[in-house]
C-alpha cells in the first residue's frame, strides 16, 4: 500500500501546515448488490454460471487551498461468487496533487497503488458535469497485454511528478517523470517501468495549440536482464477547443525500441506510436473517444506494440437519473523480442470490454443502480468464453467536512 501511504501522509503534512486556509471534503460511496456473472476470471474451458453478492467502498478525500490541491480517491470492491470461485477482492487508491510555486510555475505530483485481477474488474463511473484536472497523470494501467496474465493478480505501484512553467503568454514548457513498478507473480514477470519527458507548447489562437515532446521508457524485469528495453519516444502535439464543449488532442511520433535479447545481443527496432482524445463536457453530457498506438511492457515475453480504442459517456437524465457506458478494445502484438531459450513465441492478444450503469437517486444519499457488462479475451490460438455480467444494487453516499 505504498501509494495509498504516501497520499495520505502528504494530505496530512499539507493539513498540518495551513489549516485555517483549507476548504476540504470527504464523502464515501457505500454499495451493496447481486449479480450474476458467466466466467467471472476469464478463465478457458467450460465455466459455469454464477452468483454473488458485492459489497464496494469509494472514498472521496479533496482539499483547496490558495496555492495547493488535493484529491485522493479510493476503490474497494469485494465479490463473493458460489460454485466454489471464491472471492474476486479488488483495490486501488490514486492521490493527486498541484501547488502553485509563482505566478508561473506550477508542481505536480500522484501516487497510486492498484490490487485487482486483470479483465475481471469494469468500472462504469462516469463524472457528469466540468472537470479540472489534478496532479500529474500517473502512467496508465491497462489489461496486461499477454494472454497468460489475463485473470490473474495483478498489483501496480505508481508514482509521477511534473513541472510545468509559463515562459510567455503562448509558451509553456513542461518536464516531468513517471513510474511503476507491476508484480504478477505466478510464473509471470515482475519489472519496473519508469517514463521522463519533457515538452513544449505553443498558443497559435485562442483554441489551438501544438507543441513537441520526447519521452524515454525504461523496462527493467527483475532477476533478468533479457527482455530489458529502452524506448524513445519523439511525437508532435496538437490541442484544439472545437467549440465551447468540444476539445480534440491529439500526438503523432516514433517509438525506437532497444531491446536485450540476451547472450549479450542486443536489436533496434522501429514502430509509430500516437494517440487521440476528442471529449465534450457540460452539465448534462459527458463523452470521450480515444484511440492510440503504444510500445508498453508485458509480464510474459517483454515489450509489446498495443493499439487501443475506446469510448465513455455520461448522460444525466434527469435530476434523478443517470447513465454511463464505457467500452474498449485492444490489439497486443506478439513481443517484439524474437530470442526465447526451450519456449515458443507468444501470440497477439485481443481484449473488448464494455460495462453499462442506470442510477437513480431516491433521495440525496441514497440511490439505486442496475448493470451490465462484457468482457472477453482471445488469441492466435486460445479461445475464452465471454464474461456476461449483470448486477442490481443499492448506494448510500456519506457527507463529510
Amino acid at each position: 500500500m505504498l501509494g495509498a501511504t504516501g497520499a495520505i501522509i502528504l494530505l496530512d503534512l499539507v493539513a498540518v501546515a495551513s489549516p485555517a486556509a483549507a476548504q476540504d471534503r470527504l464523502t464515501a460511496d457505500a454499495s451493496a448488490g447481486i449479480g450474476v456473472a458467466t466466467n467471472p476470471f476469464l478463465e478457458p474451458g467450460s465455466t459455469p454460471t454464477v452468483i454473488g453478492p458485492t459489497l464496494s467502498l469509494h472514498p472521496t478525500f479533496t482539499s483547496e487551498r490558495p496555492l495547493t490541491t488535493l484529491r485522493v480517491e479510493g476503490d474497494a470492491r469485494a465479490t463473493f461468487y458460489n460454485r466454489g470461485y471464491g472471492t474476486n477482492e479488488s483495490v486501488s487508491v490514486q492521490g493527486f496533487g498541484s501547488h502553485k510555486l509563482s505566478e508561473t510555475t506550477t508542481l505536480n505530483a500522484g501516487l497510486g497503488y492498484i490490487n485487482t485481477i486483470v479483465g475481471s474488474f469494469t468500472d462504469v463511473r462516469v463524472p457528469v458535469g466540468p472537470l479540472v484536472p489534478i496532479g500529474a497523470d500517473l502512467p496508465g494501467v491497462v489489461n496486461d497485454p499477454v494472454l497468460a496474465g489475463i485473470g490473474r493478480r495483478q498489483r501496480v505501484y505508481q508514482g509521477s511528478g511534473n513541472i510545468v512553467s509559463i515562459l510567455s503568454p503562448r509558451d509553456q514548457i513542461e518536464a516531468g517523470v513517471a513510474v511503476s513498478a507491476n508484480r504478477s507473480g505466478g510464473g509471470l514477470q515482475d519489472f519496473n517501468y519508469a517514463t521522463p519527458s519533457v515538452s513544449y507548447s505553443r498558443l497559435l489562437s485562442e483554441k489551438f495549440t501544438v507543441g513537441a515532446s520526447f519521452a524515454v521508457g525504461f523496462t527493467n524485469y527483475l532477476r533478468t536482464t533479457i527482455g530489458d528495453a529502452t524506448v524513445y519516444q519523439p511525437s508532435l502535439t496538437v490541442s484544439r477547443d472545437i467549440s465551447e464543449r468540444w476539445t480534440l488532442k491529439g500526438s503523432l511520433g516514433a517509438a525506437i525500441i532497444n531491446l536485450d535479447e540476451g547472450l549479450g545481443q542486443n536489436r533496434t527496432t522501429t514502430t509509430f506510436n500516437g494517440s487521440a482524445d476528442l471529449c465534450r463536457r457540460d452539465t448534462r453530457w459527458t463523452a470521450c473517444f480515444n484511440a492510440a498506438r503504444q510500445t508498453v511492457p508485458s509480464a510474459f515475453q517483454g515489450v509489446r506494440t498495443t493499439t487501443l480504442v475506446g469510448t465513455s459517456l455520461g448522460y444525466r437524465m434527469n435530476e434523478a437519473d443517470d447513465l454511463s457506458f464505457t467500452a474498449s478494445y485492444s490489439h497486443a502484438s506478439a513481443p517484439l523480442q524474437r530470442n526465447f531459450v526451450n519456449v515458443p513465441r507468444d501470440s497477439a492478444l485481443d481484449y473488448a470490454s464494455a460495462a453499462a450503469n442506470f442510477s437513480h437517486r431516491f433521495r440525496r444519499t441514497l440511490s439505486g443502480f442496475v448493470s451490465g457488462g462484457y468482457a472477453k479475451a482471445f488469441g492466435d490460438s486460445v479461445r475464452r468464453d465471454a464474461n456476461l455480467t449483470a448486477n442490481v444494487g443499492v448506494t448510500y453516499r456519506f457527507n463529510g467536512r
